[in-house]
């Protein structure tokens, strides 16, 4: 390995086994077998060989082994492909299924009036269908076949191209061997070129199953594939739904336009024959399957819708729960609180009944010193009216003052004329003393 199919050698690493090639986008395998081991010379040893059907399948892969799958895909697998077969290409069309397995698909195909054959790798796969089916199988590879070019009308692949050593050079000799208007119908995983490993492997994305880098050489994307058969010559590419669409991808490839039949020339196909009659029950039974499982997929998105809403109430709830949980851990704190509070509370009423008896003392003798007040104020009003008729009596006295002090100053003028006149009087009377002691004492000897 180290090379995509396209020819290219750089990938840009996607896992420890697969590098995605930078070019053409495909996931490579880089430790695949070499082509020459992928041959089966000897069932017993080689990897594609008998211990590949029963051994690795179920218990290396956990699939169910060959004896199982020889019946289930009948149901399982075969008549979804057969329809798309019958979509495309109406019997008695000449058709190859390549790896074709126990042949449960090449015998119903024979049962719809195909004329079908397939191809194999192990001789004992060979055998095992040739004798559990009764149909024409032969011991690829297909290129060692003796095939006209030009002679098939359709060759299916299912879950083979992925298996391929160089698949565009086995695709490549397919087309060769289809009639010019013959078409290839395959199923293979589908890599979508956006997947991240870490993050398939965070989701457990389904598509990891895929991820079998000694088997699984080549993991296509839709545009990739289309790359390949564009590069063959067949440029019409028409993609179905795949049985398992979560990892899987089914389309139908030509070189020419494709001419699709209806379901009525389908219907009338298969009712022409009695054979046909039987493939067309059972198409019509996986039909009705398919309502059904279509009803139960959408019961049980209903359910899973309910279910999820059921999930999202239950963890509010739970969150409801826990809160009021921790809410519950604080009662015997808040019952603690409540008996202090109500200690406090029976402590402050007590406080409060002991200041009410103060206070209605207080208002007692507030009332006392409130009738002392009355009969003060009494008493000062009986006092305040005497004074009053004192004061008016006064206010009568005071109005005389103008009169009196008139008359004040009378006498005043009147008592200084008469201290004038005494002090004259006086002056007059020492003048007179005072000459009269000049007198005598000129008199003296």
């Amino acid at each position: 390995m180290g090379i995509c199919w396209c020819g290219k050698k750089k990938f840009i690493p996607f896992n420890t086994e697969y590098g995605k090639c930078r070019t053409c986008g495909t996931l490579v395998s880089l430790k695949g077998l070499a082509p020459e081991k992928l041959q089966v010379l000897d069932d017993e040893t080689d990897f594609y060989g008998k211990k590949y059907w029963l051994d690795h399948q179920s218990q290396d892969l956990d699939f169910p082994d060959i004896y199982k799958r020889s019946r289930n895909d009948l149901t399982e697998r075969n008549l979804h492909w057969l329809q798309t077969l019958l979509k495309y290409c109406m019997p008695p069309a000449k058709v190859l299924e390549l790896g074709c397995s126990h042949g449960s698909f090449v015998a119903l195909m024979g049962q719809a009036g195909f004329d079908a054959s397939g191809v194999e790798m192990s001789p004992w796969v060979v055998d095992f269908g040739q004798k559990t089916f009764g149909v024409p199988i032969s011991v690829g590879p297909i290129e060692n076949l003796d095939i006209d070019y030009g002679s098939l009308d359709v060759i299916v692949l299912m879950d083979v191209l992925e298996h391929l050593p160089d698949p565009h050079a086995t695709m490549g000799h397919c087309l060769k061997l289809l009639k010019p208007d013959g078409l290839l119908l395959i199923q293979t995983p589908q890599f979508k070129e956006s997947m991240n490993y870490k993050a398939l492997v965070k989701s457990k994305g389904a598509f990891l199953d895929q991820l079998k880098a000694d088997e699984h050489l080549y993991l296509f994307s839709d545009q990739s594939v289309t790359q390949l058969f564009n590069q063959l010559g067949a440029q019409y590419i028409e993609f179905e739904p795949a049985i398992f669409g979560h990892y899987d991808m089914f389309f139908a490839v030509s070189r020419e336009p494709f001419q699709v039949s209806t379901p009525a020339q389908i219907e009338s196909a298969l009712l022409s024959t009695s054979n046909g009659r039987f493939a067309l029950a059972l198409v019509d039974i996986y039909n009705r399957e398919l309502v059904v499982l279509a009803q139960l997929k959408a019961d049980k998105a209903h359910l899973i819708a309910k279910l999820e809403a059921s999930e999202a109430d239950r963890a509010a709830r739970l969150e409801v729960i826990q809160s009021q949980g921790q809410q519950l851990g604080r009662i015997p704190q808040l019952e603690a609180e409540k008996e202090r509070l109500i200690a406090q509370l029976e402590s402050s009423e007590a406080e409060g009944v002991a200041r009410t008896k103060v206070i209605e003392s207080q208002n007692q003798q507030l009332e006392a010193e409130k009738e002392q007040l009355i009969v003060r104020l009494q008493t000062s009003e009986a006092d305040r009216a005497a004074r009053l008729e004192v004061i008016q009596s006064q206010g009568q006295q005071l109005g005389r003052i103008p009169q009196l002090e008139a008359e004040k100053e009378q006498l005043i003028a009147r008592l200084e004329s008469s201290e004038a006149d005494r002090v004259a009087l006086y002056a007059n009377k020492w003048v007179q003393m005072g000459i009269k002691t000049k007198l005598i004492a000129t008199k003296k000897p």
